[in-house]
């Protein structure tokens, strides 16, 4: 029995020598797995990086193979021209006659004579307020009055005779003119219930209607005159008021329609709140239909005339770094626009714009379409035909 015991150990080592072996051999090939895992995922990625650079060194080249991109451009020329310095105010249109008609004496109205927007002639009717009560008054006071006017006159025939006072006459003369006065009274209170027009004019509208209980001080309508003239009310600045002749006409611009005005009446002091001080001037209407109330805009020459570089206002693009203007300029066969930076002043007329500084006469610039443009841009330059306006600068 001890020798199958001492036999049996041997066989049990060599049975555990090889299992205790391979974790030993397994080692260097997950090492290896994972080294060749990662030099295949640095062969892709790297393969996939050269694809990439040679897909956009090819779009780089396409792209280059076609011809810089020209922009286009209305060309215009920068001029020196003789400008009138301006001021420009927002007047309003005052009709020679206007006035408002209100009732005078609370009642009834009897007539509406007139319906909105008419044209009525001076003297015309407008309204009338029922007036039976004083008519009936009026009747009464008229029979009074000449009992007295005879009674005063069989008084004054008694004292030429002798035979009356003469303080019996002066009362029946005085109870005479009463009587007269109060006949005047009545007809006056009627005449006042009726409305007329006091001059040639178009009222306005109304909702008046015959049967309506008015008060004293409603409102019937306003009548505005028919003249031909109408005043135009504005205001300078005191420092342009000081400067401008009222002799010299100034524009008024009503729309898109623009009227020679002259001045005609001026205030005689500067306004202490808006140091302003105020005009009016006179237009025509030859025919037309300008609404009294009408905002317009006016301007006034307020100084001698001056050389000025003028470009369109079109061709200065705003930024927070100041105004900019492209230059077009030709070199190496090409048409480029070159950034400049300017000091814009007063505006001309209704496109145009006064330079003070950075660019010079005859210059070539573009007028429009420079909201597509940046220094050095290609540009093809398209003539943009005379620009011939009233030189007037507003302030």
């Amino acid at each position: 029995m001890a020798l199958n015991l001492e036999s049996a150990a041997p066989q049990s080592n060599r049975a555990a020598g090889p299992a205790t072996a391979a974790p030993g051999v397994r080692d260097p090939r997950r090492r290896l797995a994972w080294a060749l895992a990662v030099l295949a995922s640095l062969l892709l990625v790297g393969g996939l990086a050269a694809v990439k650079i040679m897909q956009v060194r090819a779009a780089i080249a396409y792209g280059k193979s076609f011809p810089e991109p020209s922009e286009a451009v209305i060309e215009a020329v920068a001029e020196r021209r003789s400008i009138t310095p301006t001021a420009t105010a927002i007047g309003e249109l005052q009709a020679t006659n206007i006035v408002e008609l209100r009732i005078e004496r609370a009642g009834v109205l009897r007539t509406v004579a007139f319906r909105s927007g008419d044209e009525v002639a001076a003297g015309a009717v407008l309204v009338e307020v029922d007036v039976a009560e004083e008519r009936a008054d009026l009747a009464a006071a008229r029979v009074e009055a000449g009992r007295a006017e005879r009674e005063a006159r069989r008084q004054a025939s008694l004292r030429a005779e002798g035979i009356a006072a003469q303080r019996e006459l002066d009362d029946v003369e005085a109870q005479a003119a009463a009587a007269r006065a109060r006949v005047a009274a009545l007809e006056t209170a009627i005449r006042r219930k009726t409305i007329r027009a006091p001059f040639d004019g178009r009222v306005g509208i109304t909702d008046l209607k015959p049967g309506q209980y008015v008060s004293e001080g409603d409102l019937v309508t306003r009548l505005v005159g028919a003249d031909d003239e109408m005043y135009v009310d504005f205001a300078l600045p005191q420092e342009a008021a000081l400067d401008f002749d009222a002799r010299v006409p100034v524009s008024v611009t009503i729309g898109r329609e623009t009227i020679e005005a002259h001045v005609v009446a001026r205030e005689s002091a500067i306004d202490a709140a808006s140091r302003s001080l105020s005009f009016r001037a006179v237009i025509r209407r030859s025919g037309r239909e300008f609404p009294a109330g009408s905002l317009v805009t006016v301007t006034a020459p307020i100084g001698a005339p001056r050389e000025e570089v003028v470009i369109p206002r079109t061709a200065v693009v705003r930024s927070p770094y100041g105004d900019t203007v492209y230059r077009i300029e030709d070199a190496g066969g090409e048409t480029r626009a070159r950034a400049v930076i300017v000091a814009v002043g007063d505006i001309v007329g209704s496109g145009d714009v006064v330079v003070r500084s950075g660019l010079e006469p005859g210059v070539r610039i573009a007028a429009d379409g420079v909201f597509k443009l940046r220094d050095g841009a290609l540009v093809t330059a398209v003539a943009g035909g005379a620009r011939a306006e009233a030189a007037t600068v507003g302030r």
